[in-house]
């Protein structure tokens, strides 16, 4: 029989997300409860969750703490780092957004939304988590570990924010491929347009400047008027190991 997958939801008060939880359950997702960071470390096991959504409430402070505590790592065993989260915004503004994203949300959607649209993101953050994504990436002396989560350059690690890291890792799946900025946007801050937001300028540049502190100079490329990609050149090859084994 297969597993229902379960959703957590982050919520101040629970009858506030009555009717989320109901519409969820009818479409086959198992739903779990907590209003804090404790209550998610007492009531997931690990490997339980396989997505979280936190939704709008008052504290804002508190929902945040939640979304940075987990991505420090502060929530694992019980909850892993990398689970996929979805943020429900309540606010209309590009910096609650921004803020979202920033402290690790992988999608936002803001309130109030059409249940079919929330569905949809749910749907399609699963579907990442199902992604065969090597366990090491390796290109020259970049190596990316996405067990562990962590970069290093020879060996210095890399000092890294979560959407510096994504970012690279992103880049480091075809190094030679030039990434146009609203593909970027679109795969790593869910933005369907680049609109006037240097987001991913800023972060490539914070990006290239830790690689190159750690010996890793021209790396993170930008390509005037279309993107960004890894590779200082267009010639090099990336050599994906896993489990040990090369590709």
């Amino acid at each position: 029989m297969t597993k229902c997958p379960v959703v957590l939801l982050v919520v101040g008060e629970q009858n506030r997300s009555e009717a989320l939880s109901e519409e969820l359950t009818l479409d086959g997702y198992e739903i779990r409860w907590a209003g804090d960071s404790a209550e998610v470390r007492a009531r997931c096991s690990p490997g339980d969750v396989d997505l979280i959504v936190i939704d709008s409430i008052p504290d804002q402070r508190a929902s945040l703490g939640v979304l940075r505590a987990l991505r420090a790592g502060q929530l694992a065993p019980n909850v892993s780092v990398g689970t996929r989260v979805l943020w429900i915004s309540a606010a209309d503004e590009v910096t609650d957004v921004l803020r979202a994203f920033e402290a690790g949300a992988d999608d936002v959607i803001r309130s109030p939304f059409i249940y079919a649209e929330l569905l949809a993101r749910v749907r399609a953050l699963l579907r990442r988590n199902l992604e065969e994504v090597p366990a090491v990436l390796r290109y020259g002396a970049l190596e990316i570990n996405a067990a562990a989560h962590q970069a290093t350059f020879g060996s210095t690690p890399l000092a890294l924010c979560r959407q510096e890291y994504a970012l690279l890792a992103h880049l480091a799946r075809d190094p030679a491929r030039v990434f146009t900025k609203d593909e970027l946007l679109r795969e790593l801050w869910g933005y369907r347009s680049q609109g006037i937001t240097r987001t991913v300028d800023s972060h490539a540049c914070r990006l290239r400047r830790k690689l190159a502190l750690a010996g890793a100079e021209g790396f993170v490329a930008s390509v005037w008027g279309v993107g960004y990609r890894l590779a200082p050149d267009a010639h090099n090859e990336l050599r994906v190991l896993s489990g040990g084994r090369s590709a």
